[in-house]
């Protein structure tokens, strides 16, 4: 019964999102199907921590019935409600027809078996161990526990305040500013199934596993990757160590964002090369997804910001307006009250000044560690190619690079430096990044080898 009741967890959260998909993403768009399962993984996930708040928010006790009954209500909707925007039906290019060669068939064999196996090896990790690492113990499962219990959003406070109020109907963790999508997803299974399990709580980070490499590949097709070349980048993003162990010892926040932030990015990219609304739609669904998950989101979704003024105002007077704005920005901190708090954070915080010691743990990560394979060569390499590349990859590069920027600064300017030298955050964070940068550097590839945007609608820039 906790399979079936597990399932049916998973078909409330991937079912709306999914309707509302194939309403939004044209027909006919290479690897539409994969696209549409990967965006509503994600999707679907956090929509229905949205809809859980909302549940708990009206007095209504959050269960299986309460919350599949208004998932069902957005999936009538989607079939219900009139389209009131255009996605043009559009036909596969002739070269997506092509025939594959018998080469390149056995390489997509054994990648799609290579893949099967790995997600089948994860799936039981993920079954059979209990809450293991060390963000879920102490500090997201302890919340979903909570949740769990109450079937409903309990409130938390600092730390003083929970002593001052002698713990009466609230709550104190290390982190009570935090979003709460991931307990919620941990709660959600449990409440689904009836019962608190230490494993089974987990199971959303297969499923994040699953939409980031079905992300992945869909992207990569539309944006002219062939199949070959398209599957092969999902099996390197998906066999990444650290990507991994965070599916195996799963619990932690960080592989949501690295998902959401690739859907943000993949998705950006492809709408600067065919302005199809659908595409620029998705980067900001994905884009304000982040900021549910955690703080930092709020920054990797101001990073996207770059690419689309650099789309829209031209590679030239993009530039301009971007440094203004950085300018701006620089001026803005200079002058505001060192305990104003932005997304959790504030100057009197962070103690910004120059930290050294953080340059050496970057570049072990980064370059030495077996943590990210080649990655940061290959991202080296593609940063170095992009003046080379033509203007395609400007908007892209913006976003990247921007992203990257603030990663380094957190490691050398704010106390966050010691997350560095210890090696405790640094690679937990630069998760966040990597499918995007690894997504990145596939489009530099696809431009040096010639392959155009599968999208027939692409503007010639």
């Amino acid at each position: 019964m906790a399979t079936l009741y597990l399932a049916a967890a998973l078909l409330v959260t991937v079912l709306p999102a999914w309707l509302w998909l194939e309403r939004l993403v044209p027909k006919g768009i290479t690897a539409r199907t994969c696209l549409i399962a990967g965006y509503s993984g994600l999707l679907g996930m956090l929509a229905t921590t949205l809809i859980m708040q909302t549940v708990s928010a009206l007095g209504i006790l959050i269960s299986l019935q309460s919350v599949g009954g208004a998932a069902l209500l957005l999936a009538v909707a989607a079939k219900a409600v009139p389209q009131t925007w255009r996605t043009t039906s559009v036909t596969a290019p002739a070269r997506d027809q092509q025939t594959l060669s018998r080469l390149q068939q056995c390489l997509i064999l054994i990648c799609l078996a290579l893949l099967a196996s790995r997600l089948l090896v994860l799936g039981m990790e993920v079954g059979t161990r209990p809450v293991w690492s060390w963000d879920a113990k102490q500090h997201w499962t302890k919340q979903a526990k909570v949740f769990f219990e109450l079937r409903s959003i309990a409130p938390y406070v600092p730390l003083q305040e929970w002593l001052q109020l002698g713990g009466k109907g609230v709550y104190t963790n290390m982190h009570p500013d935090y979003p709460i999508a991931t307990p919620l997803l941990q709660a959600w299974i449990s409440i689904a199934i009836g019962q608190w399990h230490d494993s089974l709580v987990n199971a959303p980070w297969v499923l994040m596993w699953l939409s980031l490499g079905l992300v992945f590949y869909g992207q990569a097709r539309v944006a002219g990757a062939s199949p070959t070349v398209a599957i092969a980048a999902t099996y390197m993003i998906l066999s990444l160590p650290y990507l991994n162990i965070h599916v195996a010892l799963a619990g932690y926040a960080d592989l949501l964002m690295a998902a959401c932030y690739l859907g943000a990015v993949a998705a950006l990219y492809n709408w600067s090369q065919s302005r199809e609304r659908w595409q620029l739609i998705l980067a900001l669904l994905c884009g304000v997804c982040c900021l549910l998950i955690k703080n930092e989101g709020f920054y990797w979704f101001l990073t996207l910001f770059p690419g689309i003024l650099l789309v829209i105002a031209g590679t030239r007077k993009g530039i301009m307006c971007a440094a203004a704005l950085a300018v701006a920005l620089l001026a803005l901190m200079w002058i505001m009250p060192a305990d104003f708090a932005v997304a959790g954070h504030s100057l009197e915080d962070l103690n910004l000044k120059y930290r050294p010691d953080s340059w050496r743990p970057l570049y072990l990560s980064a370059l030495v560690h077996d943590n990210w394979h080649m990655l940061g060569y290959l991202f080296l390499a593609a940063i170095l190619i992009i003046p080379f590349s033509g203007h395609r990859q400007i908007p892209l590069a913006a976003v990247t690079l921007s992203a990257v920027l603030l990663y380094m600064a957190l490691y050398l300017l704010t106390d966050n430096a010691a997350g560095a030298v210890r090696f405790t955050s640094l690679n937990r964070v630069f998760l966040q990044l990597a499918p995007a940068i690894a997504f990145f550097t596939l489009t530099v590839y696809l431009t040096l080898s010639g392959a155009p945007p599968k999208d027939p609608q692409v503007i010639a820039r």
